[in-house]
């Protein structure tokens, strides 16, 4: 088996010591093998550009004049890569197993029909999280949203059951993109990201694109990577769940057709209208910030 050259593509906008704890853990991932680290920075304002250079001078930076968004960024940064596989890792995301690239390289090379690997992604206090999962439905979307069934609790019982079964790895429909090991042969089968999600969603409408072209997504169980989720993205949190509507509707029109994407919206509209209702009841939240989400995301229906 022929050592990989491993391409870590890194997206950053604003946050610099997160990015640093990211960066620091990677030499211990893989202390013998072979990798180049590429951080695309979108025009941050946090000096998180001059603490790469200054700290980690080895990492190739490339430095956007605006803020790409996720998709588009990672694409500049996949066009510079040189690795049989890459991986994109969120700066917001630590690598923690060791060795963990020498276990990417030997189950790729025992399972040629995968082409998309996550890891167990768990928070800093050891509990898991979603690393992937089914291909969005408005059932889905239906218990999220309406029926709130997307508990961290709920999930925690699945992962149990999941691992009981599964002791090395299992099979899924997509990977977060939070860490994603992808096979090169991939992106020349199927292409790039999509750059029309600016951000969120775009790991599963990759993952979709694959499957289709006959390569296989899964979990390995065997590696841990510890994830903050939305360290990032909550700096603007409104704009940011707009996007996860809109990108979610039209994943949805894309795998089930037109008419169920306008039904997603309309699930979308009632869980917001139950949630403006339940914030009255909170005192961390503003109802009419419900309202707002409500009107923005009629707004991108009808466009």
């Amino acid at each position: 088996m022929n050592q990989t050259l491993f391409s870590i593509i890194i997206v950053n906008w604003n946050s610099r010591d997160l990015l640093r704890n990211c960066l620091q853990s990677i030499p211990s991932a893989n202390p013998n093998g072979k990798y180049e680290i590429i951080v695309v920075d979108n025009a941050s304002s946090d000096d998180s550009a001059a603490m790469v250079r200054r700290e980690f001078p080895s990492v190739r930076l490339i430095e956007n004049s605006e803020n790409l968004g996720f998709a588009k960024a990672t694409n500049v940064g996949i066009k510079a890569s040189q690795g049989d596989v890459i991986l994109l890792l969120n700066s917001d995301a630590e690598l923690k197993t060791t060795s963990t690239f020498e276990r990417i390289e030997q189950f790729f090379f025992s399972h040629k029909d995968v082409g998309i690997l996550g890891v167990n992604l768990i928070f800093p206090d050891g509990v898991p999280q979603v690393p992937g999962g089914k291909f969005i439905s408005n059932w889905q979307l239906f218990k999220s949203q309406v029926l709130f069934m997307s508990s961290p609790l709920f999930f925690r019982w699945k992962h149990k059951i999941f691992q009981r079964k599964n002791p090395e790895f299992y099979g899924i429909d997509y990977v977060c993109g939070a860490c994603m090991f992808v096979r090169k042969k991939v992106i020349a089968d199927i292409g790039l990201l999509n750059e029309n999600f600016y951000i969120y969603g775009e790991d599963m409408e990759f993952c979709y694109r694959a499957k289709h072209q006959g390569w296989r997504s899964a979990i390995l169980n065997t590696v841990e990577a510890i994830h903050l989720k939305g360290q990032s993205t909550k700096k603007n949190i409104e704009n940011i769940l707009i996007h996860s509507m809109k990108n979610n509707c039209q994943l949805i029109k894309t795998i089930h057709g037109k008419s169920n994407s306008y039904l997603a919206y309309l699930i979308y509209e009632a869980g917001l209208f139950l949630r403006f209702w339940l914030a009255f009841a909170r005192k961390d939240q503003r109802p009419v910030s419900y309202l707002k989400l409500m009107v923005r995301i009629l707004n991108h229906k009808s466009e």
